[in-house]
């Protein structure tokens, strides 16, 4: 009897097992199925004039040639040229409807053209394909992040990313390009975890290229997947030279450099020194001061494999998001790098909350711009109907009150998630599981061996 009843437990085993893994999947497909016919509702009903200005320098470059015409951020201009080649056939009389002063800097589309583009016949499907790569990303993404860390953790952290409020607005909403630059980010790491540390330290400068982000975490990825300074310093020069080259190459072509002009007219550059503090007649930037410090820290510690690049990698972004004024689709670059640590500690997921609460209540900043107006493809009529969030915070509160409280309330609860995820890091929690093949995160070598 002994026996046949611990062979009835053996075969249970295998039978809850697999009863588990079917309520997995059955949740990660949930949360698919959930994220997607959200973002189908949104693409042809949400717009802002961003993705209407990156698509008429499209327009331009395929109509007339003008494929360099745009110096500012030459990579992600080029992806979007050659899918508004693949999307112009499904557009019909698509000819008149886009900018011709996007490409122009301090200019951009103007308020006529912008409704004329709302009145476009096909505007739904218009809406739809501008924000199809959007909506492959944010896709790839998801799954990326779940080829990152333990099968168990997979179900939340999908859920974490491809629900998240900040990424479907950012996305979706305002319909924003950043996700095919955390697809770069992600895909490196992935990359890094396999043994293909150079490939993804390419990725990952082209990532940089395409937005500024990643670039702050270049000197992480460097140190996190080397096995000895010295190839730290190989990588460091293959980086740099894989920027030369680029900038000089446009810099021929064009005669403009697309660093340059970056750093010459982009307000957003201006953005990381923009917050300073007064030392007797100087002011000095707490952005640059805090990555240093930051940087220094992570260093001097115990810092190689993809939890120490996680850790780091998140702690910068949030950093970035917490100490520079930004505008609303920045703070997308505060989930990607923190979400597999947001799987590990409930805490973190209720500070992310909350950070997403005084998101949505800081753009009431930018008024409709950013909030009511972007449901214009609904109908003008309904959306000058709704009130001005600007104006009805301003009618509970003075300006100068409730937007200092939120700004600094935001910065808190973000740089207080930086901490914690050091903090767990620096506990030994693994955010990185060994999901999707060799993990690529080795012992760290003896220095004098490896030189």
């Amino acid at each position: 009897m002994r026996t046949i009843a611990r062979e009835r437990r053996q075969r249970a085993i295998p039978e809850h097992a697999q009863a588990a893994a079917g309520r997995e999947a059955a949740l990660v497909a949930a949360i698919w199925v959930a994220g997607l016919l959200v973002r189908l509702a949104l693409m042809p009903a949400t717009f802002h004039s961003d993705l209407y200005q990156i698509y008429s320098r499209a327009n331009d470059a395929v109509t007339h040639g003008a494929w360099l015409s745009w110096s500012g951020q030459v990579i992600i201009q080029q992806v979007h040229n050659l899918w508004f080649l693949v999307i112009e056939r499904w557009l019909p009389d698509n000819s008149a409807i886009w900018s011709s002063y996007s490409g122009v800097a301090g200019i951009g589309a103007q308020p006529s053209e912008l409704e004329r583009f709302l009145s476009y016949a096909y505007l739904g499907r218009a809406l739809f394909l501008m924000k199809l790569p959007y909506l492959v990303a944010d896709l790839v993404n998801g799954w990326l992040l779940t080829r990152l860390v333990e099968p168990r953790w997979r179900a939340r952290v999908l859920a974490l990313w491809w629900l998240n409020p900040l990424v479907i607005y950012t996305s979706m909403m305002f319909g924003r390009h950043d996700s095919l630059s955390i697809v770069a980010v992600l895909a490196a790491i992935v990359l890094a975890r396999r043994g293909a540390r150079l490939a993804g330290l390419i990725l990952l400068g082209l990532g940089g290229l395409a937005r500024f982000f990643p670039v702050f975490a270049l000197p992480f990825y460097i140190a996190a997947y080397r096995r000895s300074w010295r190839q730290a310093l190989l990588l460091a020069g293959v980086i740099a030279t894989l920027w030369l080259c680029l900038d000089l190459t446009v810099l021929g072509l064009t005669g403009q450099s697309p660093t340059l002009t970056l750093l010459g007219r982009y307000p957003h550059v201006r953005y990381l020194i923009s917050l300073a503090l007064p030392v007797g007649d100087e002011m000095v930037p707490l952005l640059p001061m805090g990555y240093a410090l930051l940087l220094l820290w992570w260093l001097n510690r115990p810092n190689q494999g993809t939890d120490a690049f996680l850790a780091g990698g998140a702690a910068t972004m949030l950093l970035l998001i917490a100490l520079m004024p930004f505008n609303p689709q920045y703070a997308i670059w505060a989930v990607p790098l923190l979400v597999p640590w947001l799987a590990l500690d409930s805490r973190l997921i209720l500070a992310h909350a909350a950070q997403i609460a005084l998101y949505v209540v800081w753009l009431a900043r930018w008024g409709s711009n950013v909030t009511w107006d972007l449901f214009q493809p609904l109908g003008k009529d309904l959306v000058e109907r709704l009130p001005d969030p600007q104006l009805v915070a301003a009618a509970l509160l003075p300006t100068e009150v409730w937007q200092p409280v939120v700004r600094g309330l935001f910065a808190a609860v973000t740089l207080w998630l930086a901490w914690r995820v050091l903090v767990l890091w620096r506990a030994g929690m693994p955010a990185a599981g060994a999901a999707g093949g060799g993990t690529g995160d080795h012992a760290p070598v003896n220095e004098e061996q490896a030189c």
